[in-house]
């Protein structure tokens, strides 16, 4: 008897046991509920607008993408207007190259829709931090109205971002460095399978100013855009592996004594630069590679570029400077128009 007694003694205490582990279970998947918001995952289209819309503002959306994150292909329309915001996105849970989320106006025009920043010394109006298989389209992004700023700003290790027919707009000012690019990619983590693809960029110190990671970034392809107006670089890309450069327009009036139409630097594996059209009436350099190269295999490639550079002071078309290397340059047409006669003006510099 004594034995039978112990022995529920013991099974009572395992009871009371289990019972205190299933407790602390459901205290626990309470508190992730909490923190993760109780939000379901986002799928199919969705509208954002203040009249007829599923959220009021992007970032009443992105909140919702970080709540829930995705379950498909999501794709947010945009109501026509101007949405005063600083949008912050991240890295979305769900994301693949399937399931990508999209933003974009609701009746396929640029001008339709503009985010803009909220006031003169904004940071930036959209910065995306360690975000992939995101796309804009049909948009107009800009931060115009302050001394600096960007109107995007890629931070973090981020890749497959798409940028397909947006105005991008800058401030105009004799400004110069990375906080006054219209787009800005910093340093911090590597930036790979960047495409903007048929967009308009304006104004700013540079249009697109890609600072390199600590591993050399990966494939940014820049195809079909207009650049006009940058005070300091339309184009300036460094510590990259095989971009694409192709069928831009850059125009340019600066007289920074230090413009370069596109400045290269620190550029590996098979680079492609073609079919640009180049005029800087004012500039100094037209096109700018520093250690920049392809490989024994395969070479890097400059071809079919138009490229005229203007002014008074010294002027160079193609300028190659350290241990740029394994380029081949094809049918490159280089023209320069000065206002007077310099002996250091050269097409063609290394």
């Amino acid at each position: 008897m004594t034995e039978i007694t112990h022995y529920s003694k013991r099974r009572s205490r395992q009871r009371s046991s289990v019972t205190t582990v299933i407790a602390v279970f459901l205290l626990m998947i309470s508190t992730t509920s909490a923190f993760a918001g109780d939000c379901a995952p986002l799928s199919g289209e969705l509208k954002i607008g203040k009249t007829d819309g599923d959220y009021s503002s992007v970032s009443a959306a992105v909140t919702a993408l970080k709540c829930g994150g995705i379950s498909g292909p999501v794709t947010f329309l945009l109501e026509d207007g101007t949405y005063p915001e600083k949008i912050d996105l991240s890295d979305i849970p769900g994301v693949s190259a399937k399931s990508t989320v999209t933003f974009e106006s609701a009746k396929g025009n640029n001008s339709d829709v503009i985010l803009t920043s909220t006031s003169a010394d904004a940071e930036y109006t959209l910065r995306l931090t360690g975000s992939s298989y995101v796309i804009f389209e049909n948009l107009t992004i800009e931060n115009k109205s302050g001394n600096t700023g960007n109107a995007i700003r890629i931070d973090g290790s981020a890749h497959h971002l798409t940028f397909r027919n947006v105005l991008f707009n800058g401030a105009e000012r004799t400004n110069t460095g990375a906080n006054s690019a219209v787009i800005y990619s910093t340093s911090n983590g590597s930036k790979n399978s960047i495409l903007i693809e048929n967009c308009s960029v304006n104004n700013g110190s540079m249009g697109i100013y890609k600072g390199g990671g600590p591993t050399e970034d990966t494939r940014t392809s820049i195809t079909g855009t207009l650049f006009f107006n940058q005070y300091e670089s339309a184009i300036a890309l460094n510590n990259e592996t095989a971009p694409v450069l192709s069928n831009n327009v850059i125009s340019s009036v600066s007289n920074y004594k230090e413009f370069k139409a596109i400045a290269m630097s620190k550029i590996g594996g098979e680079m492609i630069i073609s079919s640009n059209v180049v005029n800087a009436v004012n500039g100094i350099y037209g096109l700018f590679l520093k250690d920049c190269g392809g490989t024994s295999e395969k070479y890097a490639s400059v071809s079919n570029n138009a490229v005229n550079v203007g002014g008074d002071g010294a002027m160079y078309g193609l300028y190659l400077v350290g241990s740029t290397d394994t380029v081949v340059f094809n049918f490159n047409r280089v023209k320069l128009t000065p206002s007077k006669q310099n002996a250091t003006n050269q097409a063609y510099y290394k």
